[in-house]
């Protein structure tokens, strides 16, 4: 197996974009947003978790390596797969199918328009037990306010996969790739850094 994380990030790459093919040729209906989140939630995290690992241990093998060595190892893999699959994802929603993103969009400010209605019937009952008149009038306020944003958004067909959007999503998927180098350096290194 290749020890250049590059490569490693390359293939975790073409294994993100089959994902997420798969996922738009086979799941594009009224729940394409649920399955996509699901898709990432869970699968993708499955397989960068696996991606890490594997550059890692390949790095690693029979020889010893330092905390330093396994984490820019890891953090190289996952950023290079990330940044490769965010960017063609990007280029795809954006300039080929724009359908597809303005579906997505649609479903995404659907979903959070049911979430704050059902956010709001559980915080008027709860509010009702208290039977204090401010927290019923701000509840409410507060709930009309959040609901004008989100249709406003529905009716501007604000896009939600535009450049500035995905960089800050990138910008968590880095926090989480840190992460994930720390935990998986930790555990695959074995050799103390000045042996």
């Amino acid at each position: 197996m290749t020890k250049n994380p590059l490569a490693v990030g390359f293939g975790l790459y073409l294994a993100t974009m089959l994902v997420f093919f798969v996922v738009y040729y086979f799941f594009a209906d009224a729940s394409y947003f649920d399955t996509s989140m699901k898709v990432n939630a869970f699968g993708m995290t499955f397989l960068y978790v696996l991606g890490g690992f594997l550059s890692v241990l390949w790095l690693r093998g029979n020889n010893k390596i330092t905390y330093p060595q396994a984490f820019k190892q890891c953090f190289l893999t996952l950023f290079v797969g990330g940044f490769l699959s965010i960017m063609s994802i990007f280029a795809f929603l954006n300039y080929v199918d724009t359908d597809a993103r303005d579906m997505l969009s649609h479903q995404y400010i659907q979903t959070e328009l049911n979430n704050l209605d059902e956010a709001y019937q559980q915080k008027k009952l709860e509010a009702a037990n208290l039977k204090d008149q401010t927290k019923i009038k701000e509840l409410e306020t507060d709930y009309k306010n959040a609901k004008v944003a989100r249709e406003m958004a529905q009716k501007e067909k604000r896009n939600y996969f535009s450049f500035q959007f995905l960089s800050a999503v990138f910008g968590g998927f880095v926090l989480f790739y840190l992460l994930l180098s720390i935990i998986i350096a930790g555990f695959l290194k074995n050799k103390k850094r000045y042996e």
